[in-house]
C-alpha cells in the first residue's frame, strides 16, 4: 500500500472507530498498513500530529462551509464531533497543541460568527471571549457527552445518555452565551 497523509489518517480514524483512542498506535497503524512502524515517521513526525490530522479530518466538513450563525455552527460543531468516538478528546487535544490548524480554523469559523451575529459596538475582547467560550462550551460538552456514554456502555452504570435533553441544554447554553453580548 502507498503511505499517505490519507491512507494514514483513514487508518487511524478506522481503528479510533473500531477499539477507541487508546488504541491508536503508531504499531497499530503500520499493522493494519502492512508495513513496518518506522515506516510511518517518513509521513508523519509524532502521534500528536497524527491527533492534529485525526481531527482534522473530523472537522473539515464543517470548515468546509461553516455557518454563519454561531448557534449554527455550534451544532454542526457537535455532530462533527459526536459522530466519531472519542471525536472530542481528539480535537480537544488538536487544538491545544501550539500551531494547530485545526485550533486557528475553528478560531475563526467561531470568531467570524459571533461577530456577524453580535451588535454594533461590541468590543473586540467581547467578542473573542464570546467566541472562544462557545467553542470550548461545544467542545467541554460533546466531551462529558462522549465520556459519559462510553463509561455507562463499559460499566453499565449511570444509565443512558439522553443525547435529545444534552442537545437542547447545549443550545440553551449557546443562547445564554450569546445573549450576552447583547
Amino acid at each position: 500500500m502507498q503511505l499517505s497523509r490519507d491512507s494514514i489518517t483513514d487508518t487511524a480514524l478506522a481503528i479510533l472507530a473500531e477499539f477507541g483512542l487508546a488504541d491508536v498506535s503508531m504499531r497499530r497503524i503500520a499493522s493494519n498498513l502492512g508495513v513496518a512502524p518506522g515506516a510511518l515517521y517518513w509521513h508523519v513526525e509524532s502521534k500528536q500530529e497524527l491527533v492534529a490530522w485525526m481531527a482534522e479530518a473530523i472537522v473539515a466538513p464543517l470548515l468546509a462551509a461553516p455557518p454563519a450563525d454561531p448557534a449554527q455552527l455550534s451544532e454542526r460543531l457537535r455532530e462533527c464531533v459526536l459522530a466519531v468516538r472519542d471525536g472530542a478528546e481528539i480535537v480537544v487535544a488538536a487544538i491545544s497543541q501550539p500551531h494547530s490548524g485545526v485550533g486557528a480554523g475553528l478560531d475563526r469559523a467561531f470568531q467570524s460568527a459571533v461577530a456577524a451575529a453580535a451588535p454594533k459596538g461590541a468590543s473586540t475582547s467581547d467578542l473573542r471571549a464570546a467566541a472562544r467560550g462557545l467553542l470550548h462550551l461545544t467542545l467541554g460538552g460533546t466531551a462529558v457527552q462522549q465520556s459519559g456514554a462510553q463509561l455507562a456502555a463499559a460499566t453499565g452504570e449511570g444509565g443512558p445518555v439522553d443525547a435529545d435533553e444534552l442537545a437542547a441544554d447545549h443550545s440553551r447554553a449557546v443562547t445564554l452565551l450569546l445573549s450576552g453580548l447583547e
